[in-house]
C-alpha cells in the first residue's frame, strides 16, 4: 500500500494512503493533520488517479517542493521527496513484486514508527507520549536518517529547521492586558495571497491603522491637558507639578513611540492597531518571518523622514512607502 514517510520534530512516522483524496493541513479537518505553523491550513490535497498519485498545492503560503522543486500539481512516484513548509516526507510506492519491509522485531534505532490514533493525537497537541522502540526498515528503503540528511540537502535547509521548538513552546511575552490586542507568539494567521505572493497593505488600511496607534498618544496628552487645567486653579501648585507632569508626560510619549511600537513590530509582527486591520510588518523575502528591533528602529526612521508625502508611495504597484524601503520590510494582509 502507498504511504508517506514523514519527518517530524519527534521522529518518523508513516501515514497510508487509505483514501482516494487526502486533505494535508492544519485544520483538524484534514485526513492528515500537521500541527506545524510553517504548514497552512489546508495546504495541499493528494489523490489516487488513474495512473497512480499526485499531490496539488491548495494555495499555501509556503508551497509545495517535489524533490526540491516548487509544483502547483505533480504526479508523484516511488522515493520522491515531498516538503510542505519545513516538513519533509518521502512518497512510498513500491511495486507490486516488491518484498515487504522487515519485520518488527529486527529492532534499530533507525526508521518509522507506527502509531496508533490516540499517539497521533498526543503528538499532534504536544501532549508528551511514551516513548516507542522503533522497528527497522527493509534493506530497500533508505532509512530514516538517509531521509532526513537528503531532504534537507535538497530543501537546502539547516538542521535547525527540523528541531524548532514546538509552539507551545513560545508563551506570549505581552502583560496579560495587552495579549488581547497583539498577536499571539508564534503567530498563527497566514498571509492573504494574490498571484501567488502575499498581498501587500493598502493605503487605507494602513492609514487605519496608524490612527487606532495614536490613540493612545492622543489619550495621554488630552490626560495631562485636563489635569493641567485643574492645576491652573491653584497657582501654588501649578508651577512645580506642571513641570513635573510635562516631563512625565514627555517621557511616557518617547517610550511609547521609540520602545513600544518597535518592540511589537519586531515580537508580534504588529502593532495593535496592525493586528485590528489584519496587517503584519513581515521581511521582504519571508512573509512569515519577523525583523529584528534595530530593523524596526530603522520602519520608525523612515516614519520621521517620511514628512507626509513618502505615504504617498503606498499608492504605487509595490506598495511601499519610506519606511519600508528603508528597512528593506514590508507590510502584508493576513487571515486574522
Amino acid at each position: 500500500m502507498a504511504k508517506l514517510l514523514i519527518l517530524e520534530n519527534s521522529g518518523s512516522r508513516e501515514f497510508e494512503l487509505v483514501d482516494d483524496e487526502i486533505g494535508i493541513g492544519r485544520e483538524l479537518d484534514n485526513a492528515l493533520r500537521l500541527s506545524d505553523p510553517s504548514i497552512s491550513r489546508h495546504h495541499a490535497v493528494l489523490r489516487r488517479t488513474a495512473s497512480g498519485y499526485e499531490i496539488q498545492d491548495l494555495g499555501s503560503s509556503n508551497g509545495v517542493l517535489v524533490n526540491g522543486a516548487r509544483v502547483q500539481a505533480s504526479p508523484l512516484s516511488h522515493g520522491d521527496r515531498i516538503t510542505l513548509g519545513q516538513l519533509h516526507m518521502t512518497f512510498q510506492n513500491p511495486p507490486a513484486s516488491a518484498p515487504d519491509p522487515a519485520p518488527a522485531e529486527a529492532s534499530s534505532p533507525l526508521g518509522t514508527v507506527r502509531i496508533d490514533a490516540a499517539e497521533m493525537a498526543k503528538l499532534h497537541t504536544g501532549t508528551p507520549g511514551q516513548t516507542k522502540p522503533v522497528p527497522a526498515m527493509s534493506s530497500e528503503a533508505p532509512s530514516a536518517e538517509d531521509d532526513r540528511a537528503t531532504l534537507k540537502a535538497s530543501a537546502g535547509e539547516p538542521e535547525a529547521v527540523i528541531s524548532k521548538p514546538a509552539p507551545s513552546d513560545q508563551p506570549n511575552p505581552a502583560p496579560a492586558f495587552l495579549q488581547a490586542w497583539l498577536p499571539p507568539v508564534p503567530d498563527d494567521a497566514q498571509p492573504i495571497l494574490l498571484g501567488g505572493d502575499a498581498e501587500r497593505g493598502d493605503f487605507l488600511t494602513r492609514f487605519l491603522a496608524h490612527i487606532i496607534d495614536i490613540v493612545p498618544l492622543v489619550a495621554l496628552s488630552t490626560l495631562f491637558y485636563v489635569i493641567g487645567f485643574v492645576l491652573a486653579q491653584f497657582p501654588g501648585l501649578a508651577c512645580l507639578v506642571g513641570a513635573i507632569l510635562s516631563a512625565l508626560q514627555g517621557i511616557l510619549g518617547l517610550a511609547y513611540t521609540f520602545l513600544f511600537l518597535p518592540w511589537c513590530w519586531a515580537k508580534f509582527g504588529a502593532t495593535p492597531g496592525k493586528k485590528i486591520m489584519k496587517l503584519r510588518v513581515v521581511p521582504e523575502d519571508d512573509p512569515n518571518g519577523r525583523i529584528d528591533f534595530g530593523t524596526a528602529l530603522l520602519r520608525l526612521l523612515g516614519h520621521i523622514l517620511n514628512f507626509g508625502v513618502g505615504y504617498l508611495l503606498i499608492f504605487g504597484a509595490e506598495r511601499k512607502a519610506v519606511q519600508d524601503m528603508l528597512s528593506k520590510s514590508i507590510i502584508i494582509k493576513v487571515d486574522r
